[in-house]
């Protein structure tokens, strides 16, 4: 099994040089993220914690001292590497005075660390300060950065490499690349495979299992850190304790006849510091990450799980959220929302590592506000509901992992596959529903769950019935067409995208561009059964008007073109009234066994927005007019929608030919745009561009430039 590695992202759908700020509170990723340097020698660069520092060792310092330094550093990995996301954010935007302040604090906070003057190095030679870079180089190699050779070789250096000491230095370490290679810097570089860290495994005692220095290595790749964990042979504790209850005695009936695995080599890792911990009496074979005072400093245990992965099947949970500000959200939809595309990402690199997570829906989900949630993935277990709320569904997690017989729970840790098919037997089994279809509507796969449809006799019957030759694959779905808007005529906004994110099992859109029908095709060609069973796949509508969505699956199945029409806010289900603004469509495959989890197309209407369309002299939907703040009172996510304060009517020839628009500014000020977006100045027509503003709450506003009312 191997956990996805970061892909690089399509540009940021908002301005660079206000992400920083903008995310500052949520701890969202900056944008475009660029490769931390590493050694030419392919060892990926702090696999494991940096040496000691030269001048403390001959200062005497303790070897304690040493490794509580280098521990430190460590942990701060995560952390390292989003700071410098975000220099490599501000070096794109032009913004080279504000990368070099994050990487001089970087380099400063942590001088053990070579690789970071390396970065330094890389961007005084961009801005032609060759003595800074021949210094920073020094500094890099006196922390044990052994790649100077391979940096010597790239032409930013071309004027440093010939100060006769950074020559000496390349000299004495590797040799240099031949030409024409590249070595890896701050910017942008095409990707490399490279080698997995070692991972060197600490024992798990006492039901404790324990992350420190010696267990733990940073993942350059994956860009999280991986902590290891050896398991005793056996359990001496019981699976689940004698409650009598349905469930309970299903459990430890199968379990007593060798037929249920238990949770001996599973994890449960609370994120919230025990605000909301299940006692371990409940599953006292589960083992209890623990996190030292370092990896607690570094906020490695509190909040998403986005920073560390483990070698063990986990179970976990954070019954927190941001609560304050205008950006305030679940922590599920600040995932979602994280402007670069990594928060998704992360989310699929938890359930490719066979790591379950449950939030609180916080205030995203109910009757009163609707389902806020820009985008619906099968990667983690939202409870509706605030702190607490989490707890019935970690208690069904831990079931079903116990429930699955020994003998296809180990294939599932082997394939990966542990999340979806836990999402399939969770979802299977609710209350709500009794049947296939059920199983295929918006009764099995809301944004979040309701503590009262959980039946947990059902989930561990199913789990437990499931053989290793009857797993089904998680489907694995990509966009290969659609239907986008153009920046500055279609929808307004320097830098915003239609496209929120494109993960393997789900796909995120937002709909930003005035037409009122727009297309997509889907392929799920990538999914593969894992015993090699013939596949069939379903595609069902899960959420939105069944008249506006048109689903036209391909002859085998295996991809689809979807047709969608503008909509507005509607009931989830017949069943279920809350409020969305989201369109879902789930792919299920099917081995003939089982049906999958699904995978997800999540289609967001901006909520805050007035529209209105008529009938074209051809027939087919045109847009009149678009009032771009008409629901002030609506709940659209700021991250994602920028306010802008006008309304565009538009124009149109006696053919039908757009001629353009009228805006009507909420100052009472008016302008005119002709059909390629040009505005009607006396001067003649005019190209506008939209830069984005950020205010003090931290919400964006959408600006017209030149000479903007």
């Amino acid at each position: 099994m191997s956990i996805p590695r970061p892909r690089r992202p399509r540009p940021s759908p908002l301005l660079p040089a206000l992400l920083l700020l903008l995310l500052a509170g949520t701890g969202a990723r900056a944008a475009d993220p660029a490769p931390l340097a590493r050694p030419a020698s392919e060892a990926a660069a702090l696999t494991a914690p940096p040496p000691p520092d030269p001048e403390a060792a001959a200062a005497g310092r303790t070897a304690a001292v040493a490794e509580a330094e280098r521990e430190a550093d460590l942990f701060a990995m995560p952390a390292i590497a989003e700071q410098t996301r975000a220099a490599s954010a501000r070096i794109q935007a032009g913004d080279l005075d504000g990368a070099a302040a994050i990487l001089d604090r970087l380099a400063r906070d942590h001088p053990r660390i070579g690789l970071l003057e390396a970065n330094r190095a890389t961007l005084l030679a961009l801005r032609g300060d060759t003595g800074g870079a021949v210094r920073a180089l020094e500094a890099a190699a006196a922390a044990g950065y052994d790649g100077i050779a391979a940096l010597a070789a790239d032409p930013i250096f071309a004027a440093v490499v010939r100060d006769p000491r950074i020559a000496a230095l390349a000299a004495a370490g590797v040799a240099a690349p031949p030409p024409g290679a590249e070595a890896e810097t701050l910017l942008p570089r095409a990707e490399r495979p490279r080698p997995r860290p070692p991972l060197r495994l600490a024992p798990v005692t006492d039901g404790m299992a324990p992350v420190s220095g010696a267990n733990t290595v940073w993942d350059p790749d994956a860009e999280r850190l991986r902590a290891g964990f050896a398991f005793p042979a056996r359990a001496e504790d019981p699976v689940v304790p004698d409650r009598k209850t349905a469930e309970t005695d299903i459990l430890r009936e199968h379990y007593r006849r060798g037929r249920a695995a238990g949770n001996l080599g599973d994890l449960y890792d609370n994120r919230d510091r025990g605000h909301s911990e299940p006692p371990a009496a409940n599953h006292p074979q589960l083992a209890r990450v623990t996190y030292p005072p370092a990896a607690r400093a570094a906020d490695l245990d509190y909040g998403l799980a986005e920073q560390i992965l483990f070698n063990a099947p986990a179970l976990g949970n954070s019954s927190t959220a941001i609560t304050g500000g205008a950006l305030w959200r679940s922590l599920p939809r600040a995932a979602t929302t994280r402007t670069d595309g990594t928060g998704p990402l992360r989310l699929w690199q938890n359930a490719s590592a066979n790591a379950l997570y449950v939030y609180p829906s916080h205030k995203d989900y109910g009757p009163e506000q609707g389902d806020l949630f820009p985008a619906n993935t099968p990667y983690l277990l939202v409870s509706h509901g605030a702190a607490g709320s989490d707890q019935p569904f970690l208690e069904a997690v831990a079931m079903i992992y116990a429930a699955y017989r020994p003998e296809t729970k180990a294939r599932l840790v082997q394939e990966g596959l542990i999340v979806p098919m836990t999402q399939m037997v969770f979802r299977r089994s609710l209350r709500s529903v009794l049947s296939r279809d059920d199983y295929m509507s918006a009764a099995a796969h809301p944004a979040a769950y309701e503590p009262y449809d959980i039946n947990l006799a059902r989930m561990v019957s199913l789990a437990n019935s499931i053989r290793p030759s009857d797993i089904p694959p998680q489907v694995r779905i990509a966009v290969t067409a659609e239907d986008l808007g153009t920046e500055g005529l279609d929808f307004f906004g320097t830098g915003l995208s239609e496209q929120l994110f494109d993960t393997p099992a789900a796909v995120a859109r937002i709909w930003r561009s005035r037409a009122h029908t727009r297309t997509i095709t889907l392929s799920a060609a990538e999914t593969a059964d894992p015993n090699g069973r013939a596949l069939s796949f379903a595609w069902r509508l899960l959420a939105g008007d069944p008249e506006k969505v048109r689903i036209s699956p391909s002859e085998d199945g295996r991809s689809a073109t979807i047709e969608l029409d503008w909509q507005e806010p509607f009931p989830i289900s017949k069943d279920n009234p809350v409020t969305s603004h989201r369109v879902d469509i789930g792919v299920f495959a099917n081995n003939g066994v089982h049906d999958s989890a699904p995978a997800i197309l999540s289609v967001y209407f901006p909520p805050d927005e007035a529209r209105v369309y008529e009938t074209g002299p051809d027939g087919t939907a045109r847009i009149a007019s678009i009032d771009h703040h008409g629901h002030p009172e609506a709940p659209a996510d700021p991250l994602l929608l920028p306010r802008a304060d006008w309304r565009d009517d538009y124009l149109y020839a006696e053919d039908g030919a757009p001629l353009g628009w009228i805006r009507s500014w909420r100052t009472g000020a008016r302008e005119a745009f002709d059909a390629a977006g040009r505005r009607q100045a006396a001067a003649g027509p005019e190209t506008v561009a939209y830069p984005l503003r950020q205010e003090e709450d931290g919400t964006l506003t959408v600006t017209e430039t030149p000479g903007a009312p």
